[in-house]
């Protein structure tokens, strides 16, 4: 496993409360903790066919100038043209979990192309 960064000065940072919404710590060290101590990702869809993985996770971290903060991202890995690997932010897990199965059902739709 990656090993997480600290958060720059600049950076806001969140856990997730017991119904998974972000909640703003100040503790550097209990947000470290929490972030070791919990799974950050939610849903992982491996499409064998094409080699693409498509992972949705909490990054709790977020830029102190940001408006509503893109605490969870959803990436794309695997795609042949390099471009197509991206990522999308969201700040909700509704949100990012919507999107995962919305590109989800655009690759297996692209794979069902003759």
């Amino acid at each position: 496993m990656k090993a997480r960064s600290v958060p720059s000065q600049r950076e806001r940072i969140y856990i997730l409360d017991e119904r998974n919404r972000p909640v703003e710590v100040f503790d550097r060290s209990e947000w470290s903790r929490w972030m070791a101590g919990n799974d950050l990702i939610f849903r992982r869809t491996l499409l064998e066919k094409a080699g693409v993985t498509v992972t949705t996770r909490f990054r709790g971290v977020a830029d102190s100038r940001a408006g509503e903060p893109p605490l969870f991202v959803t990436r794309i890995a695997g795609m042949k043209s390099r471009d197509d690997n991206e990522s999308y932010g969201a700040a909700t897990l509704d949100e990012a979990l919507d999107r995962h199965e919305r590109i989800v059902q655009k690759i297996l739709r692209m794979l069902a192309m003759p």
